[in-house]
């Protein structure tokens, strides 16, 4: 029997090749993923490696986000026994501009200024001058190769720097570096000691101590030394530094991991689906042959195991294809990163049992659990079928099937429904997934019975401008039920995931539009801008020259720091000015504007601490001082405002003067002044300032909801490879149809048909049926959006949004795939000859 089946794969070896794509598809994503996530913990820890090779220990505050580490304990530690070197860390975020004054755009990597320390003297660091000199004063700077050779910049030129400290620097480039640990996009701007102190730091303390033990001294031995001279802080060793560091690494890797293996499983979900559709179909055929099998002595195990043992191998070739396709899909990311230059580091690809393990069993396990029940079908096939003319098809639509799929819908709609009424987030969550979960099963369940008066129905008003030709293409789709069921089902699941992403997306975006536009009274809004992710800190201070600025009203802004509030290190925001006046909020007890030494809350945050108007809340320092804050106003829970806020009085005590920034500031136009002619205005004043934008309420709003839109884009490119995947299912079936149906077309042809109207009837029926599946996934997409909008209200988002001119595109698109999918078994349709499909 294993010959019978290979010989019938050899013998049918565009069939062969149809199954495999699918599952090649599925598999290629899932190896791309688990390729490119690996060989980027590869590279980093290679990296890390390089960063830390003599790093023996580490000296850090024991609340990272405390006033740091006195430079007093660095000098100190080098005197100690066993200690060759020390590098205070002193780092912070400052922007370059490229040699035209536009802001250089570090594609995410990281965007500081550092104390340039000469590679003998330094910890942890392999850079090295590889042009021209070390800074030597004020105002001198060296910059990567890269970083040089890409802001247009050469050595001697001047440029411009940003610190949230000063403003706006002018500097001149006396040197390029190299370095091991180099990252593409990676921007370190070097300056001399004084000046990187003075910049970065309060004067007295640095981040960390970074300390290099002599020739024969343990990292265990130095940290136990320096933990004895400094209990007061945290001292790590090297090793315990880098581990640290790759777990934190490996935390955000594992999200980007589970994201794209999550696509990678929908479209080997959708796989599924045309594998099963496939050798349902590939059985029927077979009939007759299967059933001479068994009249000559063929047991029905030896049938289930023949269609089985080609179902293995269909899904260990495409499996392997796929691995294949995977490492070249990972090496094609990398590449377009590279040339975005987005700062992400690329490597060798790394090969790990898990990348290519994990899709090979995949593959495999999905292509045989989906020819499972065709095979145990074949085994059922009696001898006295073999002397039947024709190929009996599979009927579905009524019985069990479609009981247990109406109860499963049913299910899934009060699931999802109830979820909506859950009192936490959690809750509702988990029961509108289980509703989910049903909802889809019984759609795939029910599907067959909705076949023909759905598809037919649409079939109907599709053909109806063809004639006879549209009424045959229309009758079909109720031929095989179950058949047309499952090949619109993989659209159906990708419009399902569609119109469910679409909807949330929608609500979000308007959600966030509506708590802007109802919580900004402002009439311009001043940012700085977001090089690397969110908006650099504006200098200290550009409020006050904002509000000098002609027919400027009103102005507040936001500034942040940190400290211990009520015994929790807590990211404080503080805000000055009439914050009243600009940000909107519902005042349930006293008022939004901060007074000295005051606190102002949400609501929620009220509740859960049991603070009320003049309930009293210590507050620590960074450097340690201690103060105490008064509850002075309680407001209804606002996005715009945050969790708590306090004056400027409490920031200053928190922030040095040489740290301090601003975060956001917001203007109002006076009376009788427009706001078109403030914005102006302002941006105006701000020219000397490239680091600051200046938005209308419009504009602000249009950037914040423009992240959505993106994280939608690359959803919906990812779901488009369910979408592939379908119309391949598409292919696959109609190409399947036109052998089976051969006799019969050749019928047609023999009674006058022309192959003009036998392409055109294979053209609609494709299009009915992809119709048909985006149909039924529209509406059940629509219904889990709501719900899952619904279960998310309380963090904000507003009442439901469908994008119907989304789905409506998407709509007109399935009837386009249907069309384009139909392309080629149409034209192999049109070429049968009459007289040899009748004799055969």
């Amino acid at each position: 029997m294993l010959r019978v089946s290979l010989r019938n794969i050899a013998a049918h070896k565009l069939r062969l090749v149809l199954s495999v794509l699918s599952v090649v598809l599925g598999t290629a994503f899932v190896t791309g993923s688990l390729v490119f996530t690996s060989t980027l913990q590869s590279t980093f820890d290679a990296l890390l490696d390089q960063g830390t090779q003599d790093l023996s220990a580490q000296i850090e505050p024991e609340d990272p986000r405390g006033a740091g580490v006195p430079f007093e304990v660095a000098d100190r530690a080098l005197g100690l026994p066993g200690v060759e070197a020390v590098t205070p860390g002193v780092t912070g975020t400052v922007v370059m501009f490229n040699s035209d004054g536009t802001p250089y755009q570090s594609g995410g990597a990281p965007s500081e200024g550092l104390e340039w320390v000469e590679p003998d003297e330094a910890v942890g660091s392999s850079s090295w001058i590889s042009d021209g000199r070390a800074p030597a004063a004020d105002g001198e700077v060296v910059l990567p190769e890269s970083v040089l050779d890409n802001a247009g910049l050469a050595i001697g030129d001047s440029a411009q720097v940003y610190t949230t400290s000063q403003g706006m620097l002018d500097v001149t480039v006396v040197g390029s570096y190299s370095s091991e640990t180099d990252v593409g996009g990676y921007v370190g701007v070097g300056f001399t000691s004084e000046q990187a102190r003075a910049l970065f730091t309060d004067g007295e303390n640095a981040s960390s101590v970074a300390v290099r033990a002599m020739p024969g001294v343990s990292q265990e031995e130095i940290r136990d030394t320096l933990a004895a001279e400094f209990p007061e802080y945290e001292v790590s060793t090297g090793e315990e530094v880098k581990e640290r560091l790759s777990a934190q690494l490996s935390t955000i890797l594992d999200f980007v991991n589970y994201f794209f293996v999550a696509f990678g499983l929908i479209a080997l979900l959708v796989g599924t689906f045309i594998i099963y559709n496939t050798f349902s179909m590939l059985v029927a055929q077979r009939l007759r042959e299967l059933a001479l099998l068994r009249a000559i002595g063929a047991t029905r195990g030896q049938l289930t195991r023949s269609v089985l043992a080609e179902a293995a191998l269909t899904g260990l070739v495409g499996s392997a294809i796929g691995v294949l396709a995977g490492f070249g899909l990972a090496r094609i990311i990398f590449a377009v990163l590279d040339a975005f230059d987005l700062g992400i580091p690329s490597g060798t690809l790394a090969l790990t049992p898990m990348s290519v393990i994990t899709p090979l069993v995949l593959g495999f396990v999905v292509t045989v659990f989906s020819a499972w029940a065709p095979a145990r079908r074949a085994g059922r096939v009696a001898p006295v079928q073999g002397m039947r003319v024709g190929a009996a098809s599979a009927e579905a639509g009524g019985g069990w099937r479609t009981s247990v799929g109406l109860l499963a819908v049913v299910s899934g709609i009060m699931l999802a429904l109830i979820g909506t009424w859950q009192d936490t987030t959690r809750s509702g969550a988990i029961t509108v997934g289980v509703g989910a979960a049903a909802l889809i099963i019984g759609s795939f369940l029910v599907m067959p019975a909705l076949a023909k008066p759905i598809a037919g129905g649409i079939g109907r008003v599709i053909g109806a401008p063809f004639g006879a030709v549209g009424k045959l293409a229309a009758t079909n789709a109720g031929r095989n039920t179950r058949r047309t069921a499952a090949t619109a089902f993989a659209l159906t699941l990708g419009l399902t995931l569609v119109a469910a992403f679409g909807t949330l997306g929608a609500t979000t975006k308007e959600s966030v539009s509506g708590l802007i536009d109802q919580g900004i009274t402002a009439d311009v809004i001043v940012q700085g801008v977001a090089s690397q992710g969110p908006p650099t800190p504006l200098a200290g201070g550009i409020e006050d020259q904002i509000a000098g600025v002609d027919g400027v009203g009103d102005v507040a802004w936001l500034a942040f720091g940190f400290g211990q509030l009520g015994g929790e290190p807590q990211a404080l925001a503080a805000a000055g000015g009439p914050v009243g006046e600009l940000l909107e909020a519902t005042v349930l007890d006293g008022s939004l504007e901060p007074g000295p030494d005051s606190l102002v809350v949400s609501r929620e945050v009220a509740r859960d601490n049991g603070w009320t108007m003049g309930t009293r809340v210590p507050l620590v320092g960074p450097d340690g001082s201690e103060s105490t804050l008064r509850v002075t106003g309680v407001y209804d829970d606002a996005q715009i405002l945050g969790p708590f806020y306090t004056g400027m009085d409490v920031y200053e005590r928190l922030v040095p003067e040489n740290l301090r920034s601003t975060a956001i500031v917001l203007a109002k136009a006076e009376e009788g002044t427009s706001s078109d002619e403030v914005l102006a205005n302002v941006t105006e004043e701000l020219t000397e300032i490239p680091i600051a934008t200046v938005q209308s309420k419009q504009q602000y709003i249009d950037v914040q909801s423009g992240g959505i839109d993106q994280l939608l884009t690359i959803i919906y490119a990812l779901l488009g490879l369910a979408l592939v995947i379908a119309v391949l299912g598409i292919v696959n079936t109609l190409a399947l149809s036109v052998i089976e149906r051969r006799t019969e077309i050749g019928m047609l042809r023999a009674v006058g048909m022309q192959r003009s109207q036998i392409r055109r009837t294979i053209n609609l029926e494709s299009t009915q049926i992809a119709v048909f599946g985006a149909l039924v996934g529209a509406a059940v997409g629509v219904y889990l959006g709501w719900a899952f909008v619904s279960v998310l209200a309380d963090s904000g988002l507003s009442q439901t949004t469908i994008p119907w001119g989304t789905i409506g595109i998407v709509l007109v698109a399935s009837a386009f795939v249907g069309v384009l999918a139909s392309l080629w078994p149409a034209h192999r349709a049109a070429k049968t000859d009459p007289l040899e499909a009748i004799a055969d």
